[in-house]
This record gives C-alpha cells, sequence and structure tokens, in this order.
C-alpha cells in the first residue's frame, strides 16, 4: 500500500467518524448525564446512521475531488444554488410552520407538521405526502438536476430545475393553506415563506446556469447591474410585495387572539370612539396611500425622474406618519374597549409595523433616486475645499456623496424602529437584555484590544462598577447618597460613567507598563477583586450576594411622561439612541490622531513610542475609553434589569466579551457588533433547536470553524485582514505614520 493511498483511507476514516460525531451532535436523543449508553443508543440506531455517514462519505469525495470540483463552482448558477438550498434547509430543518402545535405539541416545525399530517385523516393526500416524502424528494432531485445543468450546460436539465422549482413553491403554498385551513388557528409562521423563496432560487439557479454566456460567474457584477439598471427599483419591488401582505393578509389588531386584518379591524373599530382619521385609514385611506406611493415609487425609479421621487418620498413620509397615528389610536381605544387582547402597544400585530417599513422602503428608493442623480452634479461643479480634509467634513461630504447611504440609512433605521415591535416578547427581552447590552460591551473592549491591543480580561469589572454606581446614586443600595446627590437613574448615567473613567485611570497607571500576559494577568486579578468585593459586602455597602433593586427611569417634562419597565420597547429604543451616539463617536475616533497612535502601539510600542507617542498616556486613555463605554452598559443594565447581584460579573463574562471581539473581527467596529450579536443570539436561537447541554458545543464547533476559514474574523478589520492575507498594492490598509506637529 503506497503513501497515497493510507492518505485516502486516513482521510475516508476520518470523514466517516465525522459523520459518526455528527449523529451523536444532532437530534434530541434520550439519556441523561448519568448514563450516555440510552443516549448513544438512540443516536446510532436503525437508518438514522446510516444518513450521517453517507455525509461523511459525500465531505470525503469532495475533498478528495476537490480540484476537480472547483471550476464548476465559480461558474453561473452556484450562488443561487447555494442561497436556495439554504433557504430550504432552514425553512424544513429550524423554522416553524404552524404555529398553534407549538403550544399544542411543543414542535411547530415541518417535522411536526408532518406528524400532524400523517394523524389526520381530512387532510388532502397532496399536502400529507409533501409534509411526508415529497419536499425533500423535490430538494434532491433539484440539486441533482441543477448540477447536471452548471456541469454540462445541456438546457433540459435547467428547464427540469426551474419546473421542480416552481412545483414545489406552490406545494409549499398549498400544503400549507390546507393544514392552516383544516384546524382554523391562527398561524404567524415565516417557514412556509422561506420555502417559497428558496425553491423559486432553486428555478433561477436552473435557468441562470443555461443561459448564462459567462464561464466564470460575477455574482457581485450582476447585483452591482441589477441595482444600477434603475437605481431604487429593486427595493420598490420589494417594497410592493410585503405592501401586498401588509394591507390584505398581515394582522392589525388582536395577534394571538383575532388577528384582524386591515378590513376586519376596520369593522371591529368602527363605532368604538377611534379617531376619524385612523377609521378612515383602516377603510381606504390605507390602501390609497400604498397604492400612491407604490406607483410613484415605481414611476420614479424605472424613469429616473427627480420630481416625481421627491413627490414619492413626501407620500411615503406622510404614510409612515399617518401609519403611526393610526396604530396609536388603535392601541389606545383597543386597550379601553377590549382589554383582554392585551395593554396599549401589546395589542398590536405586525401588519401594522410592516406598513411603516413599507413606506419606508419607498422612501429609500426614491432616495436613491435624488442621490444618484444629485452625486454626479456635485462632483462635476464643485471643486475641492480645503476644508474637505478635516475628519468631520470628509465624513459628511463622503456620506453626501455616496448614493447609497441616505437609502441604507433609511432602511436601517425603519428596521430599528418598527421591527422589534412584531418580535415576540422573549425575542423583545433578548434583544433589550442581552444583545444590544453586550453589542455596548463589545464594542467599548474593541477600544482596547482591537485598536490598542491591550489584553484586558478583567473587563467585566467596570461593567460591575457601573452598575454599582448607578444602584448607589438612585439610592438601591444599603448605604444612601446625601440627600443632594441622589438622583434619577437616567441623571446618574454621567457619573458612573466618570465613577468608570477613573476606575480606568487607577488600573491602568500602574499596569500599564506591563504587556501581553502580565497585563491580562492583571486585569484578570482586578476583575476578580471587585466581584469578591462586591460579595464580601464591606461596610454594608454593596448589599452582599443579594444584590440592589434599581427602580425604572421615568421622565415628566412638561406634557411629556415617559415611564420605562412596564414594557422592553422602551428600554430597545433608549439603547439605540445610546448605540447611535457611541457608534458615531468611535467611528470618528477609529479615524482619529488618537486611534492612528492606538494602532501604532498594537503593531509595535516600541516603534510607536520612537515616533513620538506618549504610550502610557494612550494606553491609559483606551483604557478609561473603554471603561467608560462599560460603566454606560451597567448604567442600562441595572435600570432595565431592575435587579442584580454579583454572581453575574464572572471572569467567563469577561472571557465571553473578548470572544465576540475576536469572533466579528479584532480592530473592527462592525465587526465587534456583528460578532456580539451573533454570538448573543445564537445560545437563544439554539435554545429551541437543541438539547441544553448541546448548546455550547454547537457554539463551540462555530468558533471553531470561523478560526479555521476566517480568522480575521466575521467582518474583519482591513489592517487585520491584510496582516493575515497580505497587502493588496489597491487597497493598502497600511497605518499612516503619525505626523511630528501632531505627536501624542
Amino acid at each position: 500500500m503506497n503513501t497515497a493511498t493510507r492518505a485516502t483511507l486516513r482521510r475516508l476514516a476520518a470523514c466517516l467518524l465525522g459523520g459518526f460525531v455528527l449523529a451523536l451532535m444532532v437530534g434530541r436523543q434520550e439519556g441523561s448525564l448519568n448514563d450516555f449508553g440510552i443516549s448513544f443508543h438512540q443516536a446510532v440506531v436503525g437508518p438514522r446512521i446510516f444518513v450521517f455517514l453517507l455525509i461523511g462519505l459525500v465531505i470525503f469525495v469532495m475533498v478528495t475531488f476537490w480540484p476537480r470540483v472547483v471550476p464548476y463552482l465559480t461558474r453561473p448558477g452556484v450562488a443561487p444554488l447555494g442561497a436556495g438550498l439554504l433557504a430550504v434547509l432552514a425553512a424544513q430543518t429550524v423554522m416553524n410552520w404552524y404555529d398553534p402545535l407549538v403550544s399544542s405539541t411543543g414542535n411547530g416545525k415541518f417535522s411536526g407538521v408532518r406528524t400532524a399530517a400523517n394523524a389526520s385523516p381530512n387532510l388532502s393526500s397532496v399536502s400529507v405526502a409533501f409534509f411526508g416524502w415529497l419536499a425533500w424528494t423535490l430538494v434532491i432531485a433539484a440539486l441533482v438536476a441543477c448540477a447536471a445543468a452548471i456541469v454540462t450546460r445541456v438546457r433540459v436539465f435547467g428547464y427540469v430545475t426551474a419546473a421542480i422549482g416552481i412545483v414545489g413553491a406552490v406545494l409549499a403554498y398549498v400544503a400549507h393553506s390546507a393544514v392552516v385551513d383544516l384546524d382554523g388557528g391562527i398561524d404567524h409562521s415565516l417557514g412556509v415563506y422561506a420555502d417559497i423563496v428558496g425553491f423559486l432560487l432553486l428555478a433561477c439557479a436552473g435557468i441562470t446556469a443555461v443561459h448564462a454566456r459567462a464561464e466564470v460567474a460575477d455574482t457581485r457584477g450582476f447585483l452591482r447591474k441589477v441595482m444600477g439598471y434603475r437605481p431604487g427599483l429593486p427595493i420598490a419591488a420589494l417594497g410592493v410585495i410585503l405592501g401586498l401582505l401588509a394591507f390584505s393578509t398581515a394582522g392589525w389588531f388582536g395577534a394571538l387572539q383575532i388577528n384582524d386584518t386591515l378590513a376586519q379591524a376596520h369593522s371591529d373599530f368602527d363605532g368604538t370612539g377611534i379617531s376619524s382619521l385612523a377609521l378612515n385609514y383602516l377603510g381606504w385611506l390605507g390602501w390609497t396611500l400604498f397604492g400612491a406611493a407604490a406607483v410613484l415609487s415605481l414611476a420614479a425609479t424605472y424613469l429616473r425622474n427627480r420630481m416625481l421621487a421627491w413627490v414619492s418620498l413626501i407620500l411615503s413620509v406622510v404614510g409612515v406618519v399617518l401609519t403611526f397615528l393610526t396604530l396609536r389610536s388603535m392601541t389606545d381605544i383597543g386597550a379601553q374597549v377590549a382589554p383582554q387582547f392585551g395593554g396599549t402597544w401589546k395589542n398590536l400585530g405586525a401588519g401594522g409595523f410592516l406598513a411603516c417599513i413599507v413606506f419606508s422602503l419607498f422612501a429609500a428608493a426614491t432616495a436613491m433616486v435624488i442621490s444618484s442623480t444629485s452625486a454626479g452634479v456635485r462632483r462635476n461643479v464643485r471643486a475641492k475645499a480645503p476644508t474637505d480634509e478635516l475628519p468631520v467634513t470628509s465624513m459628511v461630504k463622503g456620506f453626501r456623496r455616496s448614493s447609497n447611504a441616505m437609502p441604507l440609512l433609511i432602511i436601517g433605521g425603519a428596521l430599528a424602529l418598527f421591527y422589534p415591535p412584531t418580535l415576540t416578547l422573549t425575542w423583545q427581552n433578548v434583544l433589550v437584555g442581552q444583545i444590544g447590552v453586550f453589542v455596548l460591551l463589545a464594542v467599548g473592549l474593541n477600544v482596547v484590544v482591537g485598536w490598542a491591543g491591550l489584553l484586558d480580561l478583567g473587563y467585566i469589572a467596570f461593567y460591575e462598577i457601573g452598575s454599582y454606581t448607578t444602584a448607589y446614586l438612585v439610592g438601591a443600595l444599603p448605604v444612601k447618597p446625601p440627600s443632594w446627590l441622589q438622583m434619577s437613574p437616567l441623571v446618574s448615567i454621567p457619573f458612573a460613567i466618570l465613577a468608570c473613567l477613573i476606575a480606568g485611570v487607577l488600573l491602568g497607571a500602574p499596569t500599564l507598563r506591563l504587556r501581553g500576559d502580565y497585563l491580562a494577568i492583571v486585569t484578570l486579578g482586578f476583575g476578580e477583586i471587585i466581584q469578591i468585593l462586591a460579595v464580601n459586602n464591606p461596610g454594608g455597602f454593596t448589599g452582599g450576594p443579594q444584590g440592589p433593586t434599581v427602580p425604572h427611569p421615568r421622565i415628566h417634562l412638561g406634557g411629556i411622561n415617559i415611564t420605562w419597565g412596564q414594557d422592553n420597547l422602551p428600554y430597545w429604543y433608549l439603547l439605540l439612541i445610546m448605540l447611535i451616539v457611541v457608534i458615531v463617536l468611535f467611528y470618528r475616533l477609529e479615524g482619529s490622531r488618537l486611534g492612528r497612535a492606538w494602532a501604532a502601539i498594537r503593531e509595535d510600542e516600541v516603534a510607536a513610542q520612537a515616533s513620538g507617542v506618549n504610550t502610557t498616556r494612550v494606553k491609559l486613555l483606551a483604557f478609561a475609553i473603554g471603561a467608560s463605554t462599560s460603566a454606560l452598559a451597567g448604567s442600562f443594565f441595572a435600570t432595565q434589569v431592575g435587579y442584580f447581584d454579583p454572581s453575574l460579573f464572572t471572569l467567563q463574562a469577561s472571557i465571553l466579551i473578548v470572544a465576540y471581539v475576536v469572533f466579528g473581527g479584532m480592530g473592527s467596529l462592525q465587526g465587534a457588533i456583528a460578532g456580539a450579536a451573533v454570538l448573543t443570539w445564537l445560545p437563544q436561537f439554539l435554545k429551541a433547536q437543541v438539547p441544553q447541554d448541546d448548546r455550547q458545543m454547537w457554539i463551540g464547533a462555530l468558533v471553531l470553524a470561523m478560526m479555521i476559514f476566517r480568522p480575521a474574523g466575521l467582518l474583519p478589520a482591513k489592517r487585520r485582514k491584510a496582516e493575515l492575507e497580505g497587502l493588496d498594492a489597491a487597497a493598502s490598509s497600511e497605518t499612516a505614520a503619525v505626523p511630528r506637529a501632531g505627536a501624542m
């Protein structure tokens, strides 16, 4: 047996072993922490194990013949094929297809609907077959036919793929509608829509594979061509599709009980004291605004007419305002006359908020027309001014010159404002109390670890100091502040930031002469000391393990009365303001003289000091600014959660925040945000997918895969990516030298 054969056999054994391990990881096997025998038996029994061994065999074939496969992966049709498969797999494995089954059986996914369909004698045979075997058969057939079309370029295979995709989309809709009509329950699941989109993408992949003339696909170029053909037209078309759903089938009131559509809400609210504007909106004004905005946005984007674009933009803004006023009147009256459907802002469905997003999409589409037609005029007419080189001026000018900046800002703002109200209470709490807070923490730690290159394992201590400072200033600790110092939670935020600034300087001043592992050990000890002090309750100050109870904020200014704590959404909007302020400030900080000094220290501290950088001062500023962001997160957390104790501020929490920064991309502001959001969202998502004891295993597998395939992070910084992959002459991200006149 030669060396090549032995290597091939070892690869085969490793792939089969990987399939075996995957069989142990996937599924809800029986067993307990004390007896793994039952769970092992359930994982490998019957034909189940052969499916996972087949997966390992497929991976072996792909790895072995990878050089022959690679040329085909660049052909047209591969990208939509991958996207379609991903959508279908997500729809038919992890997404819900019928919500009432979640409450009755605990499983509303595709497999749960299959079980219910097999037990229902009144369901059509086509629907039973689709949920039983037909759906997966169509997926496999589409995959095989599309692969044949990509390799051979024979049109018959492409047309067969398209036919399978269309049939799959139609059957998914028909089967889901049959289940809903038969059971009559209220369903808000999205699995069927993801499945339809996936099958249609498979159909597009087949047509693209046999009709594209290029040998190598240029996906980005194709997308740029589609978006540039008529700027804003795809966004307007998406708004039309979502608008038809919002105004025809989506629920506007009583989402969990009666699920009123727009027309049904008009009938139910007629004669209830709702405002005339809201009643007219529910009757005819909403449809009229939607139709007019849709026609004007489509015409403006297709004709590239600035006058129509301005009219459509104004009408879209009016649509958002009137929709919001209608929702306000609906929720107030609904809470009075029908409290059984929920209180204020808790009795609305997703339809009204989706309508606000639709009008925002129309506004973004027409804003793209206005930007694209005016950007060229500004570039050709106006000469470059000397002040254009100033940082803030340069940012503003760059924003105005970009034809995509304003539309993206409008879409992002609309999603941030109107998407959270459509989430369940559980996911709203996750968004505010976990994702949002950890995003703030990761952004602050990115200054210390990512920009300045200082490994801080005690970062959670500043989070704890900010929380306890807020608790002290509002009078929630056993030791009360003087009457003249006691204040409301919102007013205490600047003082908590100041306390952490001082703590950061006090920690950094004697320790920042250390480097690498030694600095990490000192900061780790600082974090442990702060937690132990909180637990030991010196002088009866912290309350010990019991922890404080912090009141929720309130604002009473004139006629404005806002009380937090009754719902998650007010906290979300407060957090959104904080995030926007922090991100804008840090974005400017990264490109400033101080940000360049941090980059120089991270690359080579000795060289930075020789270049005139006061390294001690610059590193102290990094610690202080990072600590201040942690204080902001701690103060918000203390008021939002209402009660906390020292057990929340552990070393593991510090390591998790470091992992968020590394996973997203060290030194990348958007990477820190993405890393914290993904790794905070994932455990919550896995709650409904895998057993509790297996969640950390899946998270670890994801982090391991990221470190192998994207070592620079999810959204890496340009400089960090260049360090790992090399510098490109056309887009070098080498740090510019710090000028002598501006030395730190």
